[in-house]
């Protein structure tokens, strides 16, 4: 299957899950598969995507989606999958590659099965059917129709599991379902087919009682929920257990087993859990490895089952032994080799394992190597499951390992013991938000759950997906029936009681932490400790070298033994190569509530580790082209730092970024928390404007400028202060938010000002013109670029002058000066080239260009903006480029030359949404508009220039709501005459070089004009 909605929506290929992009492609793909091979029209996707309310846009952001999905579809290995059809799209999948319609077969096949008494076809494939399942059917789809099909998927996912027991039953399988139905009934205790299964079940295996009380439970479950009594099958079912007149299919025999004659067959594994969750994958390769022809095999099948204290590998080693009982009808032996307490010894272990397999304790060796030679020679020839739980290292299991290959171990354990010869690891990570529900589901009740749906999630989130910590809460949540999920997930909100509520009974994810932690030394706690603290979200090994003060060797030694004791993870390979580090939540509290050291010994730490980075932030930024102008607080930082760390930097310094920025901007707001190095933070933060700028990364940039100007601020440093504000500014100006970013600039040029501080108040000036050039304050704005212009000429900073140029030039072009402007354009873009920067340098060029196309010099202007567009690519400015792309293509436009240009602008418009510029997709927007209009499609131009409208009265820019407007009076026939007034008004009232444009046509005349 490629297509998958029972779970998760995905769409996978040869290589796995492929990434859509978002949920609005998923939420897309799911409303097309609901009726695969059929069409459905652009406007049902609309109502089924956006429910109720759909933005204006919808209709171009659906051919987007579907762009996504078809490129999604082509890595899945299926091209033309998805088919543009008059009037909307259809999505052709064979039935083979959709998982919905493959448990739709399924369960159709068991059920006519099942009405003809073959109940082990009907088994067979009501297992097929339910093994397709992954989570709640639709995850991660929001919209209404997903989740109505998901609810009636849901009833037809129980009735499948029913169907089951009901086949398993039929043929005498009674002994295998006591569990599975003990789950479905906790989970879902009004339905009373699944009682009824149950109670059967329980009656066959000699457990008249249970079978009662089952029902009794039932009975006041109905009566107090709902108000009725049971039905009638129900009651005549209890009736029948009540007088023993219930015919059974098989009794179970409870006499002491033994196979062979007289071999005792041992079956002392723990039991088994109903609410088992979750490991599909990794149960599957238990299964496999288990199930594999011993004929041709020499050593015995081993598996080791590792991961984090708390991830149930006990539960599933447990589970899978359960499992695979009838494949190994020798017996199942045992033993908790407690590695974090106790250690249990191979002495202890063979003699407990020798008594079970029916040796005296008379006949015991009274030494281990005979006890090892006595068990393996009493194992030959069986077929046993030996399960080795908590195991330390590979030096307690040796002895215990069988030599039988027709034997099966199973072996947990918090480390990997990749030592232990031809083992098959399994290593068990955190559950999903989706899995972990589904657990608390079992533990709790579907009912509670599904009624609390939101409050389940944020408990499942807040335990991290650790099965101990979610049994906990489960446990907590049974204890108190009253309490509404909201309740326990407000109080495992507050950090500092989090590890307290996760503790009921024995479940405590406290101590299964403690004893990780007790094997680490003096040194390491203190690293666990500062790590913690200093709570990043991922982390290189390299960090804890200037934490700790060690040489680098010993840094990675000691992050790596934290990883040894699952007291770390690692989060992956990051985009230059290096190993990542992160904590789980509950482990960084544990870690941080450890933490002994004192006050002055972590500040002193966290300022050595952000004088590492400001020394790394400057060297990388020193190669990456400058997106804003630069302003450096006059202090030294300087710090001894590794020379290869810096080479590391300078080899690839944008994909250097992109693997720290997350760490180092929490850096910066936690040395803001804790109150300490105040100096630093500032100047890491003036360093990371431009790098962030480049990105478009709002969300880091906005973070460490309101630590820093919290910090300057504390510190009545007005001189930092004007310079942080100047970033807010830049910030605010790329969000797209102007009269912000003007009341930041505003406020920054007051501070310097007041300091006398000529380059900060220079940059706040080409910030104040720029805004209000876009605002449309024309005059306003020429006087600011100007007054900046001479300030940065006075104080030597061409980059200042080339950034006033470049204002200055805009705001003559669209006075119709353009050779003014484009004398202006020609300096700044002599200046940025002249200080090496290439960035500039291309925008300037795309400056030009426009200057061009005002005068129809269409095939110039394409060209400078290509060059322009090479640069831009070369030095990695994505967004950027696209604005370059977007010039050329218009000029393309203007030569007519459409071909391919719809697609080009769709990729534009597509880089525009992912780094959040609603500038540009504003500007890609009206364009397409253009396209549309110059091949005389005006239905489609006038969508499109309507929701170019929208985004620019949302953004508040006159000029680009009157150049919309001309376009969309000729698109619009019916109201030619009232946009094409509105246009004039604003052109007039701006002074735009448009207005003689108006005065020599009318739309019609426009229209005619720009068509092609």
């Amino acid at each position: 299957m490629r297509v998958l909605v029972l779970g998760p929506v995905e769409l996978r290929g040869a290589a796995g899950e492929i990434n859509l992009g978002g949920p609005k492609p998923r939420t897309l793909l799911s409303a097309l598969l609901l009726r695969p091979r059929q069409v459905v029209s652009i406007d049902r996707l609309i109502d089924l995507v956006w429910d109720e309310s759909p933005p204006v846009s919808a209709t171009a952001l659906v051919h987007t989606y579907v762009s996504a999905l078809r490129r999604g579809f082509v890595a899945a290995g299926l091209e033309g999958a998805v088919v543009t059809r008059a009037p909307g799209y259809l999505l052709d999948v064979s039935r083979d590659d959709s998982d919905l319609e493959v448990f739709e077969r399924h369960l159709d096949t068991a059920r006519r099965a099942e009405r003809g008494d073959d109940h082990e076809s009907a088994a067979a494939h009501y297992e097929l059917a339910l093994g397709l399942w992954r989570g709640p059917a639709f995850g991660g789809v929001d919209a209404v129709f997903a989740r109505v099909r998901a609810d009636g998927l849901a009833e037809e996912r129980l009735g499948a599991e029913e169907g089951f027991a009901r086949c398993r039953l039929a043929q005498g399988r009674a002994g295998e379902l006591t569990q599975p139905l003990r789950a479905l009934v906790a989970a879902h205790p009004l339905r009373e087919e699944a009682r009824g299964l149950l109670m059967r079940v329980l009656y066959e295996t000699g457990r008249q009682a249970d079978a009662l009380a089952a029902y009794r439970d039932g009975r006041e479950r109905l009566l107090d929920e709902l108000g009725i009594e049971p039905g009638e099958r129900l009651r005549d079912l209890h009736g029948a257990i009540l007088n023993g007149s219930l015919t059974t299919a098989r009794r179970v025999r409870t006499a002491p087993v033994r196979a062979g004659g007289d071999r005792e067959v041992p079956r002392n594994l723990p039991p088994d859990i109903g609410d088992f969750t979750g490991r599909e994958d990794a149960l599957e390769t238990v299964l496999r490895l288990a199930t594999a022809d011993a004929s041709t095999r020499t050593n015995t099948p081993t598996v080791v089952v590792s991961g984090f204290g708390g991830a149930g590998k006990s539960a599933l080693a447990v589970h899978a032994a359960y499992r695979l009982r009838a494949g190994y009808p020798d017996g199942q032996l045992f033993a908790d080799l407690r590695g974090y307490d106790r250690e249990a010894g191979a002495f202890e272990v063979l003699g407990r394992f020798l008594a079970a397999l029916g040796t005296g304790t008379a006949d015991l060796p009274s030494t281990v190597d005979d006890r090892v030679e006595l068990f393996r020679r009493t194992v030959s020839g069986r077929r046993l499951i030996i399960v080795l739980d908590n195991a330390r290292g590979e030096h307690q299991l040796r002895p215990l390992l069988p030599g039988d290959p027709r034997c099966l171990v199973l072996i947990t354990s918090r480390s990997r013991l990749t030592g232990l010869e031809s083992a098959e690891p399994v290593e068990l990570d955190f559950f999903s938000t989706s899995t972990a529900v589904e657990m608390l589901s079992k533990i709790i009740g579907a009912g509670r759950v599904a009624s609390q749906r939101v409050a389940a999630e944020r408990i499942a989130d807040l335990c991290g997906g650790v099965p101990l910590a979610i049994r906990a809460a489960g446990a907590k949540l049974l204890a108190r029936p009253h309490w509404p999920l909201k309740s326990l997930a407000a109080r495992l909100s507050d950090e500092r009681r989090r590890l307290d509520e996760l503790a009921v009974g024995d479940l405590a994810i406290r101590s299964t932490l403690r004893m990780n932690y007790t094997e680490l030394t003096a040194a390491q706690r203190r690293a666990f400790h500062l790590l913690c603290v200093l709570d990043l979200p991922d982390f290189g090994w390299w960090v804890a070298a200037p934490l700790l003060g060690v040489p680098l060797e010993e840094a990675e030694d000691t992050v790596e033994h934290l990883v040894d004791l699952r007291l770390l993870d690692v989060a992956g390979v990051d985009g230059i190569g290096r190993v990542r580090y992160r904590f789980h939540d509950l482990v960084q509290l544990f870690g941080a509530e450890q933490a002994v050291e004192a006050p002055e010994d972590v500040a002193a730490a966290v300022s050595r580790v952000l004088a590492t980075w400001v020394a790394l932030v400057e060297a990388a930024a020193r190669r990456l082209p400058r997106a804003t102008l630069g302003l450096r607080l006059p202090v030294d930082a300087a710090v001894a730092v590794d020379g290869r760390l810096v080479e590391e930097v300078e080899d690839d310094p944008s994909g250097w970024f992109k693997s720290e920025t997350a760490a180092v901007v929490r850096a910066v707001e936690r040395a803001g928390e804790l109150g300490i190095d105040t100096v630093t933070t500032l100047l890491i933060t003036t360093l990371l404007s431009s790098p962030f700028a480049a990105r478009n990364e709002f969300d880091g940039w906005q973070r460490t400028h309101e630590v820093a100007l919290a910090s300057a601020r504390a510190a009545g440093n007005r001189h930092a202060e004007a310079m942080v504000l100047v970033g807010l500014g830049q910030l605010y100006y790329e969000k797209d938010d102007f009269a912000t970013a003007l009341t930041h600039f505003t406020c920054a040029e007051e501070h310097a000002v007041a300091v006398g501080d000529d380059a900060t108040r220079a940059v706040a000036l080409v910030g104040i013109g720029t805004v209000r050039r876009d605002l449309a304050e024309f005059a306003d704005a020429r006087r600011d670029l100007e007054a900046a212009a001479t300030l940065g000429t006075r104080t030597g900073d061409d980059g200042v002058v080339a950034a006033a140029s470049y204002g200055l030039g805009g705001i003559s072009r669209d006075h119709g000066g353009i050779d003014e402007a484009a004398a202006l354009l020609t300096r700044c873009a002599t200046l940025y080239r002249a200080g090496g920067d290439q960035r500039g340098e291309a925008l300037a060029l795309r400056g030009l260009s426009l200057c061009h196309r005002a005068r129809d010099e269409h095939a110039e202007a394409a060209g400078l903006s290509r060059q322009a567009m090479e640069i831009l690519v070369a030095v990695g400015d994505e967004l950027g480029a696209t604005y370059a792309r977007q010039s050329s293509a218009k000029a393309l436009l203007r030569l007519g030359r459409t071909e391919g240009l719809a697609a080009v602008l769709a990729d534009c418009l597509d880089t525009c949404t992912r780094h959040g510029d609603r500038f540009g997709i504003a500007l890609v927007t009206r364009t397409l508009g253009e396209l549309h209009l110059a091949v005389g499609d005006r239905d489609l131009a006038r969508g499109t220039l309507t929701a170019a409208l929208a985004d620019w009265e949302a953004l508040r820019l006159p000029l680009w709501q009157a150049r919309t407007l001309r376009d969309l009076a000729a698109a619009d026939p019916g109201h030619a005459a009232a946009h094409w007034q509105r246009a004039g008004e604003l052109f007039a009232a701006f002074g735009g070089r448009e207005v003689a444009e108006l005065a020599c046509h009318t739309p019609a005349s426009w229209y005619e004009h720009v068509r092609l």
